[in-house]
């Protein structure tokens, strides 16, 4: 599975990602946030965990 963050939305690595799972005959799966979207704040810059945590269970149990 190729992923990209929602936030990462247009940009190099994002574009790349998705070209890359087009070639695989594949979606890029997209998750909330950007790259560290399952920090909470303790980090300085926040992500969405628990929307994170949600979309892992269900790539999870869907693979």
């Amino acid at each position: 599975m190729i992923a990209v963050g929602e936030e990462s939305a247009g940009t190099y690595t994002a574009r790349t990602a998705i070209a890359t799972a087009a070639l695989l005959g594949q979606d890029a799966t997209v998750f909330p946030s950007h790259h560290g979207g399952f920090l909470g704040g303790e980090h300085g810059y926040a992500g969405k965990p628990d929307e994170f945590a949600a979309k892992l269970r269900q790539v999870l149990t869907s693979a």
